[in-house]
């Protein structure tokens, strides 16, 4: 295996370049000798000889230009990787990429971003909306820096970190006969007509446990893929929804009321982050902005 170094190869390079080792060496800061040095153990490596000596001058051989004409090549690659790895520290650190559900997107994260920019102007953010699975997606292949999502804990490939936790609430029509209740159990929607996210939702799937424990069939109408339309549809007396309760506090100034649900159903909104990738000064930044505003 070859083991010659960069630093012969920089010798080599300049020396072709400057046509004298002593010029070589100024040019490295180092001594002629030392490049002297460097070119014999570079011939040696290769088994090659890449300059004719003669009295007080050196001429490259036709491997030596052969040789040139690559190092050159590699030069020209080296300086482009270089140029790359360069700006890419410099695109991350100006960018920040956040991926969230969409109902947080909405009502969460705008205040984060504004008061986020106020303190990052020179920062662009890119907000990537969509299901929970597409923003563990989005963190796991590298396409988000931060991912808001609504998980248990056993999700792999990602790290997971808390969130404060809320429960969901009853959404009601603001004539409902319900809405003289403290709060809503199972018991009281039998036979509601109920508008629910869609049974992808993990937030569903423990709504219907609920409901199955407590022995109804809920009379669902209508699936939504997001929670926001469904608030609409509630005020104009459509039906009866169970969400999360930064989505129905978003809409409080709609014909609804806003009951608790009991049983107590978390809705655990997880903080997503890269599990190998360090963050950036500008996520940190916008993870304590979160933070703040979340609790």
């Amino acid at each position: 295996m070859l083991r010659f170094n960069l630093r012969q190869i920089e010798a080599f390079r300049t020396v072709i370049e400057t046509g004298n080792m002593t010029q070589a060496g100024e040019v490295l800061g180092v001594t002629q000798p030392a490049i002297s040095r460097l070119i014999r153990d570079l011939e040696n490596e290769f088994g090659l000889q890449l300059f004719v000596r003669h009295a007080g001058r050196i001429e490259p051989t036709k491997d030596a230009i052969a040789l040139h004409v690559e190092v050159e090549r590699c030069y020209g690659e080296l300086e482009q990787l270089v140029k790359f790895a360069t700006n890419l520290g410099k695109y991350r650190r100006k960018r920040l990429r956040v991926a969230s559900t969409v109902g947080h997107s909405y009502f969460l994260l705008p205040k984060v971003i504004k008061s986020f920019h106020a303190r990052c102007p020179d920062v662009t953010i890119n907000l990537f909306s969509g299901t929970s699975p597409e923003v563990v997606e989005n963190i796991e292949k590298g396409r988000s820096d931060i991912g808001l999502a609504l998980l248990p804990l056993d999700v792999h490939g990602v790290v997971i970190q808390e969130m404060p936790e809320t429960n969901l609430v009853c959404v009601l029509p603001r004539n409902h006969p319900l809405r003289a209740l403290e709060s809503v159990t199972p018991n009281d929607l039998v036979d509601v007509p109920l508008l629910l996210i869609s049974e992808s939702s993990l937030m569903r799937k423990r709504l219907l446990q609920a409901f199955k424990d407590a022995a109804i069939t809920p009379n669902v109408i209508l699936d939504s893929t997001y929670t926001g339309p469904i608030c609409s549809l509630v005020a104009n007396g459509m039906g009866v929804s169970i969400m999360d309760i930064l989505t129905a506090e978003a809409y409080s100034d709609l014909d609804i009321e806003i009951r608790p649900f009991s049983p107590s159903i978390p809705c655990e909104l997880k903080l997503v982050l890269p599990a190998s990738q360090i963050l950036s000064q500008p996520a940190k930044t916008f993870l304590d902005i979160l933070h703040e505003l979340a609790h």
